[in-house]
């Protein structure tokens, strides 16, 4: 597979005009992965973009905002995070470029595509940052731990989602949704909105959503306990 060359300098023009705040010292590992995406995506069609400078600004750039939304959420220093449906590597692979706490992991049942993001994975040497090739449901029997933090772009639809992704999430968790819209007005319960953040990425408006269910249990378990007190 012939490796398209990724130009260092315009690679740093287009990150700075995205307005996402691209760090100076991610934009080498960008531009390698950005040059792998671009070499296995002839053969694999794993992204629709086909150029570096259309994958920058229609794919990576959500990692960067990401970044940041992620750093606003009550999270552990060290959360344990779990990305389902990875895909290409998209939002995980730049996200862990720029915020590299706790431990990441990966989810992508489709082999081509889980093959390409190990094969990132060894050349680029991210913090703690994994993948495991297969169903969700076979990662969620593996795992002793509920997750701090569940992240999902394009996975499934959102409300089946919740009912997934609910059960091993910790009370305390965030579900974090990459989205085309706002989050809904109304939420089935426990669900609530923490937090939400807009911005625009080529030209779109895009969104994500922090959703989390635990407090709501726990206010209904300590209503049950006083209610049965009284």
């Amino acid at each position: 597979m012939q490796r398209q060359s990724v130009d260092r300098k315009e690679l740093a023009r287009l990150a700075a005009a995205t307005g996402a705040g691209v760090p100076q010292a991610a934009l080498e590992p960008l531009a390698e992965y950005l040059e792998m995406l671009c070499q296995w995506n002839k053969a694999m069609n794993l992204v629709g973009p086909h150029t570096w400078q259309d994958m920058l600004t229609r794919l990576a750039v959500d990692s960067f905002y990401l970044a940041n939304f992620l750093d606003a959420l009550e999270l552990p220093e060290s959360p344990l995070c779990w990305d389902l449906g990875a895909g290409a590597g998209l939002p995980g692979i730049p996200l862990r470029m720029v915020w590299a706490r706790g431990a990441y992991y990966m989810v992508e049942v489709r082999e081509k595509r889980a093959l390409f993001i190990s094969s990132v994975l060894s050349r680029l040497q991210l913090t703690s940052t994994h993948i495991f090739r297969g169903p969700v449901e076979h990662f969620f029997q593996g795992q002793y731990y509920k997750a701090d933090c569940i992240l999902s772009r394009a996975f499934m639809p959102w409300r089946q989602l919740l009912d997934l992704a609910g059960p091993h999430l910790r009370p305390e968790g965030a579900l974090v949704i990459l989205a085309l819209e706002p989050a809904p007005r109304e939420l089935p319960a426990p669900w609530k909105l923490l937090r939400q953040q807009s911005y625009v990425a080529d030209g779109h408006g895009r969104w994500f959503w922090a959703l989390g269910a635990g407090a709501e249990n726990a206010r209904l378990t300590y209503d049950a306990a006083t209610h049965q007190a009284g």
